[in-house]
Formats: C-alpha cells, sequence, structure tokens
C-alpha cells in the first residue's frame, strides 16, 4: 500500500503552518512593482517593496523587502531600527535578542564576524544556511542613517542589503555612491561563493519542492517523483552532490518511488540520504530519514520492520518538540512560531499515525488504535489540526477498528474522514479514496444501499478528475452492483451497465504513473507550443486550487467569499481542460478517463463487440458490450491465480534452451472458460471482438485461448480463439471511443518506413547510463539485447511489398532517433520498427517503456539509443499502424511488462498512430517476417488492420500440416503478434473479419 505523507513533513521546515509557508521570507505572491535597487551578486535586477514587521528589541521604524530575477518571494528582508548603533549596540544585536532569536528560528549561522560595509561602515556579518533547503545565506547588522540596521537574505543578495543599510540605492554596483569598497561582500563572496547560484535557483527549488509537496498530497505519486526528481537536480548542481542538505529533495523523492512498488530505486536514495542526513542544517532531517525508512518498509510489506524505524522517528521527533505538545497534563492549543519545532510535532504526529497503520497491519489493531490517538493529541494540544492530517488519522483509526472486527465503527470513521478531505481537498483523490472505504465497510455490514451511496459519490469524484483507485478498492462497488442487479431483475440492465463504467474506475499502479508521467511532461517538452501552453495551464489551474484548498484548510472557518474564489477556479481548471483537449486532440489517451457502455456501443460496428474485465484479489467480473447490452459475470477466482495460469500459457508458448516447449492447453482452455466462456451468448454473431484486458491479462495474446479441448502433441485444427474472430487489444474502452472519435484512415501521401538491424551500444555505453552502484543488474541485462539480423531482411520484404523507395528501409548504423526524427513519420501510412522495445520491470533503472534504436556517432552513453514513451509524445504521426516486432512483455524481469506496452501504445496513440502491431514474445524470424508482410499485403488489398493480421495469423494455421511442418501451429509461431487500438480503416466501417477479396496466399 502506498503511504502518502503529510505535507509539511514533505518539505521540512517550509512547511503548512504559521509563520508562512517559506519559513524564511513572507509569501507575497501578488507583489506590487517596487523601487529599483539596483542588481544583486548575480547581476539580477531588484526592487525593494514595504515589507512585514518583525519582532525586534527596538521600534521598527521601515521594513523592506528585496525581490530580484523576477523571484516572487523576497530574496531579503531588511528592518532599519530606532536608536544607537554603537559598536556595542551593534554586537548586542548580532549575539542576541528577538531579532537574533527569529533569525536562528530559521537558519543556522556562525559567530559574527566584524567587518565594514562599502562606505567604510561597521558592520557584523553572520554566514548562515537556511534550515529548509540548505541554501546559503548571509544576515548583516550594521549602521544606518537613522539608526542600527538589521538584515538578512540568500547570499547573492548582500550587495542590495548594503545599499538599502547605508541609504545608498543611486547605482547598481556593489560599491554604488563611492567610498571604500564592501569588506563584508568580500567575505561572503569568499566563505559562501555567493557568485554560484542566484534568487531564481532558490526560487524554483522552492517551487519544485512546494510542487512535489501538493502531488503527493492528492496522491499523484508519478508526477510527484517528477518535482522532486527535479528539485533534487538544482539543488545538487548548485551545492554539490554529496551536500548534506540534498537529503531533504532526496528523501521525498525515495519516498514517492516507494510509493510505486520501485523499492530498489528507493533504497538507494534512502540509504544516501541517511548518509548526508546528520550534517544537514534542518534538525529534523535524521528523524525524517527513519520516518521514510518506516514508510519504504511498510510498502516493502514488512510492517514489524516499519514500526520499528517509526517508533525510532518518533524519539527523534520528540527531542525537538516542546514538551508541552506532548504531556496530558498541558492540553495548550498556542501556535508555535519556531518552524523547527513544528516540523517535529507535525513529524511527531504523523510518525504516530504511520507506525499505527504498521501495528494493524502486523495484527495489533487495538495497539494501534491507542497509537493513533496519540498523534491526534499531540496535533491538538499544538493547535494544529490541518483537515488534512486529521483525516488520515481518522482513516488509519478505522483502519485499527476494521482489524477488530468493528465494521460499523470503522464505516463512522470513514465517513468522518471523507467530510475532512472534502474541506481540505474537495472533489480529489483522497476523498474519494476514503469513501469507497466506507462503501466496502457499509457493504460488508449488510448495507448495501448506504454502500452504494458512498460508492457513487466516490465514482462522481473520479470521473470529474479523471482518475482511479486501486483495484481492490473498486471490486466491492461492482459486488455491490452485483448483489442489487440479482435482488431487483428490472433493474438489471441499467446495473450492468453501471458495471461497466464502474470496471473502469481501477488503475493498475504502473499504467497510472506512466500516463501521469507523459501528461505532465507533455507541460515541458519541446514539441507543439500551442500543447506546452494548454498543458501549463491546467497544472497551474491545478496548483491554484491546492493554494485554495489549503487557505480554506488553514483558516479553519466557513468563508463564503473564499468558497467563491474556489468555485471561479474550478470553472477556471474546467475551461483549461476544454483548451488542452482542443490544443492536442489525442490528449485523452493520456487520462485514465471512464466512459460508458452508450459511448462504446456508438464506437463499435456492426459486427464488432467488445470484452472488457475487472480482476480483484479475490474474484473479478468480465463483462462484454454487445448490441448496446451489458452482459457481465462474476469470475470466481481473483488475480493471483488467473496470473499464474497466464504465466503457464506464456512459459508453454516461448521458446527455451530445450526449443519449442509443449503447450498447456489445459490452462489455455481453462482461461476461456472463465474469461470468454460465460459471455459467448452475447457474442453470437461477433466478428470482430474488442479485447480490453486487466492485469496479467495484458501480457496475454487473447486469440490463443482454446474454446475446446485440443491434444498438445498435435494442435493443427485446435480451437484457437481466433478462428472465430479477429482479436483487436486495446488498452481500456476509452482508447477505442477515443481513436475511433478521431476519425478513419490515414491522410498519409507515403505507405510505408522501416527501421531494423539496430547497432545494440557497446558495453561502456551502457554502464555510462546504468551504474554500477545501483543499476548493475540493469546493465547486465541491458548487454543482453543483441543485434536482430532477422529484421533487416524483415524490414526489406515489407519495403518492397508496400512499393516503398529504397530509402525507405533505414537499417543498421543510420537506425538512430535522430535520423528517425528527420523523417517525418506523419508522411507514411505504416511506420515499421523492427527492434528490441524495453518495459520498465525489464529495466528498474528505465521508469518508462522504450524502443532501442543504435546510438548516434560518438555517443558518450546509451542513453540516446533510448526512445522514451515521453519523446514519442514529441513525435508527429498520421499511420493506421505502427509495427513493433521485437517486443516482449515477459523478457527477464518483465512483471508488469503488459502494462508498460499499454503505455506505450498510448503515447504512440497520442502521437497519431490508430493501430500498433506488437510481439508478445521473442518470435521466430521466419514466423515474423511472414506474419508482418502477409498483414500487409492483406491491408494493401483493403481488410482492416484486425481482420489482415487474422488473415496471416489464420495462413500459418491453414498451413501447418499441409505445406509447412504441423509444429507451426504451436502458439509460438504463429500467436505472437497482436493489434493494439483501432483495427478499423476508411472505407471498412464495421470492422469486418473477412479476408481480402484476393483470398488467402499460400506458402
Amino acid at each position: 500500500m502506498r503511504v502518502p505523507l503529510a505535507a509539511c513533513l514533505l518539505i521540512g521546515l517550509s512547511a503548512c503552518s504559521e509563520p508562512p509557508p517559506d519559513a524564511y521570507v513572507t509569501r507575497t505572491m501578488n507583489a506590487t512593482a517596487g523601487e529599483p535597487v539596483g542588481t544583486d551578486a548575480r547581476n539580477e535586477a531588484c526592487q525593494a517593496q514595504p515589507g512585514r514587521t518583525i519582532a525586534a528589541d527596538r521600534q521598527v521604524l521601515r521594513a523592506r523587502e528585496v525581490f530580484c530575477g523576477g523571484w516572487t518571494q523576497p530574496a531579503a528582508r531588511v528592518l532599519e531600527l530606532a536608536g544607537t548603533a554603537s559598536e556595542s549596540d551593534l554586537d548586542a544585536l548580532a549575539s542576541s535578542g528577538l531579532w537574533r532569536s527569529w533569525l536562528d528560528q530559521r537558519v543556522a549561522c556562525g559567530p559574527p564576524t566584524r567587518t565594514t560595509v562599502t562606505g567604510g561602515g561597521s558592520a557584523r556579518l553572520l554566514a548562515c544556511t537556511r534550515r529548509a533547503g540548505g541554501w546559503p545565506h548571509v544576515a548583516i547588522v550594521t549602521a544606518g542613517p537613522s539608526g542600527p540596521v538589521v538584515a538578512d537574505g540568500v547570499a547573492t543578495s548582500l550587495p542590495v542589503i548594503e545599499r538599502l543599510a547605508t541609504g545608498r540605492t543611486g547605482g547598481g554596483g556593489a560599491a554604488a555612491g563611492g567610498g571604500s569598497r564592501s569588506a563584508a561582500l568580500e567575505l561572503a563572496v569568499a566563505r559562501l561563493s555567493a557568485d554560484a547560484f542566484g534568487a531564481a535557483d532558490v526560487s524554483r527549488y522552492e517551487q519544485l519542492m512546494n510542487l512535489g509537496r501538493d502531488l503527493n498530497q492528492t496522491e499523484n505519486f508519478a508526477a510527484a517523483e517528477d518535482a522532486y526528481r527535479a528539485a533534487l537536480s538544482v539543488q545538487e548542481r548548485v551545492l554539490g552532490r554529496d551536500n548534506p542538505n540534498t537529503a531533504a529533495p532526496m528523501l521525498a523523492l525515495a519516498v514517492n518511488l516507494s510509493n510505486q512498488k520501485r523499492l530498489s530505486e528507493a533504497q538507494v536514495l534512502l540509504d544516501r540520504a541517511g548518509t548526508l542526513a546528520p550534517g544537514a542544517a534542518d534538525p529534523t532531517m535524521q528523524a525524517r530519514v527513519l520516518h521514510y525508512r518506516g514508510l519504504h518498509a511498510l510498502n516493502a510489506g514488512d510492517p514489524a520492520r516499519a514500526a520499528t524505524f517509526l517508533q525510532e522517528a518518533e524519539t527523534r521527533y520528540a527531542a525537538l518538540a516542546p514538551a508541552a505538545t506532548q504531556s496530558q497534563e498541558n492540553d495548550t492549543a498556542d501556535l508555535l512560531a519556531d518552524p523547527v519545532q513544528q516540523s517535529a510535532i507535525l513529524g511527531l504526529a504523523e510518525a504516530k499515525r504511520n507506525r499505527a497503520v504498521a501495528l494493524s497491519r502486523a495484527g495489533r489493531a487495538q495497539e494501534a488504535a491507542e497509537v493513533v490517538a496519540e498523534g491526534r493529541a499531540v496535533l491538538r494540544r499544538a493547535g494544529l489540526e490541518p483537515n488534512m492530517m486529521v483525516g488520515r488519522a481518522l482513516r488509519t483509526e478505522a483502519g485499527a477498528d476494521i482489524r477488530l472486527g468493528r465494521t460499523d465503527a470503522a464505516a463512522t470513521l470513514l465517513e468522518r474522514a471523507a467530510g475532512r478531505f472534502s474541506i481540505a481537498a474537495p472533489g480529489e483523490r483522497p476523498e474519494a479514496v476514503t469513501l469507497f472505504l466506507a462503501g466496502q465497510q457499509r457493504l460488508r455490514g449488510g448495507r448495501r444501499s448506504e454502500a452504494l451511496a458512498a460508492f457513487r459519490t466516490g465514482a462522481g469524484i473520479l470521473r470529474a478528475r479523471q482518475i482511479g483507485l486501486p483495484v481492490a478498492l473498486v471490486v466491492p462497488y461492482l459486488d455491490a452492483l452485483d448483489q442489487e442487479a440479482a435482488a431487483s431483475p428490472g433493474s438489471a440492465p441499467a446495473l450492468r451497465a453501471e458495471m461497466f463504467g464502474a470496471a473502469q474506475l481501477a488503475q493498475r499502479s504502473s499504467t497510472a504513473r506512466y500516463v501521469q508521467q507523459a501528461s505532465a511532461r507533455l507541460g515541458v517538452s519541446e514539441g507543439n507550443p500551442a500543447v506546452q501552453g494548454a498543458v501549463r495551464g491546467l497544472q497551474d489551474a491545478d496548483r491554484e486550487l491546492r493554494d485554495l484548498f489549503a487557505e480554506r484548510d488553514a483558516s479553519g472557518a466557513n468563508n463564503a467569499a473564499l468558497d467563491a474564489r474556489i468555485a471561479a477556479a474550478q470553472q477556471r481548471r474546467s475551461e483549461a481542460e476544454s483548451q488542452v483537449a482542443a490544443a492536442a486532440p489525442g490528449y485523452r489517451q493520456l487520462l485514465l478517463a471512464a466512459v460508458d457502455a452508450d459511448s462504446v456501443f456508438r464506437a463499435l460496428g456492426p459486427q464488432e463487440g467488445m470484452l472488457t474485465m475487472l480482476l480483484g484479489p479475490n474474484n473479478g467480473f468480465v463483462m462484454s458490450v454487445r448490441h448496446g447490452r451489458v452482459d457481465a459475470r462474476r469470475i470466481p477466482i481473483g488475480e493471483e491465480a488467473v496470473a499464474a495460469l497466464v504465466s503457464r500459457v506464456r512459459r508453454s508458448s516461448e521458446i527455451g534452451a530445450g526449443g519449442v516447449p509443449r503447450f498447456d492447453t489445459a490452462a489455455a482452455q481453462e482461461l476461456h472458460n472463465l474469461l470468454v466462456g460465460p459471455l459467448a451468448p452475447s457474442l453470437a454473431g461477433t466478428e470482430t471482438l474488442v479485447v480490453a484486458p486487466d492485469g496479467p491479462l495484458l501480457a496475454l495474446p487473447f486469440g490463443m485461448l482454446l474454446a475446446g479441448p485440443a491434444p498438445a502433441e498435435n494442435l493443427v485444427g485446435a480451437p484457437w480463439l481466433v478462428r472465430q474472430f479477429a482479436i483487436v487489444h486495446v488498452p481500456s474502452p476509452q482508447t477505442l471511443v477515443t481513436l475511433r472519435a478521431a476519425g478513419t484512415g490515414s491522410t498519409a501521401p507515403l505507405p510505408y518506413i522501416g527501421f531494423g538491424d539496430f547497432v545494440p551500444p557497446s558495453a561502456a555505453q551502457y554502464a555510462r547510463s546504468f551504474p554500477a552502484d545501483r543499476c548493475g543488474r540493469d546493465a547486465r541485462l541491458a548487454t543482453g539485447l543483441g543485434r536482430l539480423p532477422g529484421t533487416r531482411a524483415e524490414v526489406q520484404t515489407s519495403r518492397q511489398l508496400m512499393g516503398a523507395a529504397p530509402d525507405k528501409a533505414v537499417l543498421g548504423a543510420e537506425f538512430t532517433i535522430p535520423n528517425m526524427r528527420r523523417q517525418r513519420l506523419d508522411q507514411y501510412r505504416v511506420v515499421h520498427l523492427a527492434t528490441h522495445a524495453l518495459l520498465p520491470g525489464e529495466l528498474s533503472c528505465l521508469p518508462e517503456p522504450s524502443v532501442v534504436a543504435s546510438p548516434p556517432g560518438g555517443a558518450p552513453s546509451a542513453d540516446p539509443a533510448f526512445l522514451k514513451a515521453s519523446e514519442v509524445l514529441d513525435i508527429k504521426m498520421d499511420a493506421d499502424l505502427v509495427i513493433l516486432s521485437a517486443c516482449n512483455t515477459g523478457g527477464p524481469g518483465g512483471e508488469g511488462g503488459g502494462e508498460a506496452l499499454s503505455g506505450l501504445a498510448r503515447a504512440f496513440f497520442y502521437a497519431g498512430a490508430r493501430g500498433l502491431m506488437v510481439t508478445h514474445w521473442a518470435v521466430d524470424d521466419a514466423a515474423a517476417a511472414l506474419t508482418v508482410a502477409d498483414t500487409l499485403r492483406r491491408q494493401q488489398g483493403g481488410a482492416t488492420s484486425a481482420a489482415a493480421l487474422r488473415g496471416a495469423q489464420m495462413l500459418i494455421l491453414e498451413e501447418a500440416g499441409r505445406s509447412i511442418p504441423a509444429a507451426f501451429a504451436h502458439p509460438y509461431y504463429w500467436a505472437p503478434f497482436v493489434l493494439i487500438g483501432d483495427g478499423r480503416r476508411a472505407g471498412t466501417p464495421g470492422g469486418s473479419a473477412q479476408a481480402p477479396s484476393n483470398g488467402p496466399a499460400r506458402l
């Protein structure tokens, strides 16, 4: 299970409580134009404007804030104080008092150093480090025209601080106004490398950390990963890879990787952060390392170890938190001013909540309930009870009740938690998750109508936000609908149609990650500027809403004006979504959206039917759409049992050291009996079957299922499903609806271009792409991706058959990604990539599905040889068919390969492909060449893509035992190719499964 973090923990001291989130400077998002005050040490133009007054030992005559380089938060704060400014006054202000206490809460400073400022005035310089982020910071005390001046800011702001402190703002240089040079500035540059970074770097870092926090809170872990990875990159570039303060984004990145079950990657980062944390400026960092190790252990399924880590984290946090928040005898609600103490309190409460989760999973539910109550009490005593954290605490408490068998009590707590989430982040994923959990408990308690009410409210949120939930949360909704249909036969058709839509609310973690990453990267891609701008607008709208929700959460009271702002922001987000859809018609391929049965029926032709399924932990459902009617049947076994059957079929289909294995006919028939047989009456008359598989079934060609018994020793004449239907696979029903809505048939002027016989990267290039310290296993797997010489003949034969020019076969060292991009792929109706596809699960250090090409000459690493799914988004295509003929969804470590293939297919559909023809395992060269060539020949003759592929496969089956050996009836030879996407073309409505009029060829 994924473990979202409290918002404050993810960015440490720059957290979500008072004082303001940046913890050092005021959040001045709507700052007005101020007085020009020259440039900083990086030559970034700066302005000053009136600022927030803070506590000081003397009267504050004037407070100003400095903004540099377009930064939206102050780079420095300058306070002019009343009174004398003798040497002893400067020493006292720099060493003690209210201002110094305020400063110490936010930065870690060395002892004051006596120095001088421009013009020769005496000053005290403090070299500091910001506790949040570890950025170099300076503070200075000097004599100004009206008395002492105290100031602090990022190191590069010191020239501006000096000018404001001395009243010398007429010029732009460090010595503006004449007089002696600034010894303070020279000292700061020498000690702090002030010219190594600027305010914009700090601003970018903080924006990325805040974005990561927001995305994590809405449980979008893949997009949060991208934000934290970028923040870490900024910090490492400026501070250095081994700077202890990089531990903060490193930990946040680690836990978001862990939440996606990328456990080995997360462990490497946790270990690095653990080494760096003792030297970090943030005092809570070592506690956070233990905390995140605990969360990682939870994700790894080790609750006992998690509880140990989390209890150690509590001890560390408690040492930094005020005793009043931990004692039953001191029940106060005073807001704390010290951000370190705030971070420690929030960390302590969240560590207790997470430990309660671990205890509950370890079978210690009663103890878990006590611990989560302790966490709630810590927040209450500190006066820090944000709705998001309280909602999570209530949800954790409900989890303990569930394990104690207190179903009704758990449901009540979950409904209360959903109410909290509806205030903190209305209409977002945490609220929907909690409603589904509440519905599950109501169903267990026999209160089906209340369960359905909760499920339907949560489903409305998921559809509006186009997000999904884990399968295990969605299956109870289908169970409730199935029970209701049995109890109310008259309502059964409508309820089964609702089941069809409900099943699409489930999403697998890998699929969600690929889709979220692809969607997020459109906003920073180098593709269509209109798309980039529209996607960024949508991202900005989402961020605005999150800020408003946080503001309402912090206010803790009804606020009609704020509610009106939220409603207006929601409307802007809706408009932004429309702008994205207009700029990028294929954008819907990157959304995990549900479509209703009526939409699917309208997209299907008269001879087409759809088969879709959902596999839960203990049971599942299979559904069909045909003639405007949904039929649904319960599958009596769960995902693990289905996966075992798929594994048996796959193992008996792929060639091994002993040659082609004996095919497991029993497993193939059992899968047919589970998935297709129960719906056979409703699929009668179907010629083309569109299949939307789920989970492990994504790695299985459905054409090889057996509709009846067949002897494994003689598969000639076996009743394969492909004999009954032309079969099209789709990642989801929505994929088909979107493809069909985009129109039919390519308008590209050229018939074909093919790429093959790649030259693999060298061992040295692979080693640079997959460092041995964290990707050694991946390096070994990657170097095993040998050359595919058979693909040269495959591409050449296909080119000749399609009548394409000789230069439309790009082979060997010429097959590079830059060369491929230069070909203007939108000019070709068929694009053929005869090469390896790497699917995450095979290579954990390559998080995206990728196509492998030859590395360009002189490439320092293997990276330029990988065409990643996110890069496919920038390619413009207009292809009826993209052929990827060396894919393997069950390769080394290929668990989840089918899901990865689904993500890659979505990227090609976004780019403009209508269909993707791929292989599910390494195929025989001769069979591959024949299948590809005969499919293209039939398609040239007017057949649909689906019918063309079926015809090529039937050719092998019909000729097995006649003109070719009977062994070719084994699925190894004919079954690996599948068509993903749209099986139709212009002028062929209905998806006819007939062979073209020129009849089947003979071998």
